[in-house]
C-alpha cells in the first residue's frame, strides 16, 4: 500500500485545484446541498469519514469527491482515497476556507462527495423474508430521522419509509447523523397511507403504530413474524385519521413521564424486535 506521504502528493498533481465559487462543481454541491427543486433528483450530498466510507462500500456510484488540502493523513482517508482513484472517480481539491464553506459542519473532516442514490418506489423492493419496516409518519427534525434511519439498519430492519408530510431522507444533516446508514438501507419517501397499507396487506407485513399510552405494550407485543413499525412525531404522534385501523402499542414508562423523544422511542421499539427475532 502507498504510504500517505506519497498519495497526497499523487492527489495534489493528479487533482485539480478548485479556487472558484462560481466552478461548476462548487456550484452542484451547493444546490444539492439547498434541495432545491432544480437540483439533480437522485444526487446526495455525503460528508465525514464514516459516511463515506458507508457510501464508498454501497453500490452507489459517485459523481465526485472533493477534498481539502489536508486531507489524507491517515490509514482510513488514505484507503478511501485509493478506492476512490481505483474506480476512476472524479476528484477535486479545494483549500481551507473554500472547502469549510461548503461543508455541513462546523468542524470539517476533509472530504465531501456527491453521490447517486436513485429515488425509489414500493414496487422497485424485493420481497424479504420476514421484513421489518420503519415508517416515519411526519417526523421532521433531520437529527431524529437520520437517528432512526440508523437504529432501523442496526436492528435488522429491511426497508424505511416516509409519508408525504415526513422531512426528507436525502437532507444531508439526516445522512450524517444515520452515519452513513442511509446507503446501506432501502429508503422510500412520500408513500401515502393508502399505498403503504396495500403494500404490507399483500405482504402479510402487519403495521403497528407507536403510541405513547395506548395499545398493547411492545413487552407483551411479537414482532418475530413481519412487521411495519409506524413512527409519528413528538407533538402529533401517528395521524388517527389515516391510521386508524392499524393496532397500537405503547412503551411502558414510569408514572409522570409523559412521552419520550421519538428517536429513543425508535431505538427501544426495534431493538425489542431485534432481540425477539434472535432469540427465535
Amino acid at each position: 500500500m502507498r504510504s500517505a506521504k506519497a498519495l497526497r502528493a499523487r492527489i495534489a498533481m493528479a487533482a485539480t485545484l478548485v479556487t472558484s465559487t462560481e466552478h461548476p462543481l462548487v456550484k452542484k454541491i451547493r444546490l444539492v446541498a439547498s434541495r432545491a427543486r432544480r437540483a439533480p433528483a437522485e444526487l446526495v450530498l455525503a460528508e465525514g469519514i464514516r459516511v463515506l466510507e458507508e457510501a464508498t462500500n454501497s453500490n452507489h456510484p459517485f459523481e465526485a469527491v472533493l477534498l481539502s488540502d489536508r486531507f489524507g493523513t491517515d490509514e482510513r482517508e488514505t484507503a478511501l482515497v485509493q478506492t476512490w482513484h481505483s474506480r476512476e472517480i472524479m476528484i477535486r481539491r479545494a483549500a481551507g476556507p473554500l472547502f469549510r464553506s461548503l461543508s455541513g459542519v462546523l468542524s470539517p473532516q476533509g472530504a465531501l462527495a456527491l453521490v447517486r442514490v436513485p429515488n425509489l418506489t414500493l414496487n422497485d423492493v424485493p420481497t424479504l423474508p420476514n421484513p421489518l419496516i420503519l415508517c416515519a409518519c411526519g417526523i421532521q427534525d433531520p437529527g431524529n430521522l437520520g437517528t432512526l434511519l440508523r437504529t432501523a439498519a442496526a436492528a435488522g430492519a429491511a426497508l424505511v419509509c416516509t409519508t408525504p408530510e415526513t422531512g426528507s431522507l436525502r437532507n444531508q444533516k439526516v445522512i450524517r447523523s444515520s452515519a452513513g446508514a442511509f446507503f446501506r438501507i432501502p429508503v422510500i419517501e412520500s408513500v401515502g397511507p393508502s399505498e403503504f397499507l396495500t403494500y404490507c396487506s399483500a405482504r402479510r407485513i402487519r403495521p403497528l403504530r407507536a403510541e405513547a399510552r395506548s395499545g398493547a405494550s411492545v413487552w407483551e407485543t411479537s414482532f418475530q413474524s413481519p412487521a411495519a413499525i409506524l413512527l409519528g412525531s413528538e407533538t402529533r404522534g401517528v395521524s388517527e385519521k389515516d391510521w386508524s385501523d392499524i393496532p397500537a402499542i405503547h412503551i411502558p414508562m414510569a408514572r409522570g413521564s409523559e412521552s419520550l423523544n421519538v428517536a429513543a422511542a425508535g431505538a427501544i421499539i426495534f431493538f425489542e424486535a431485534y432481540r425477539q427475532r434472535c432469540n427465535d
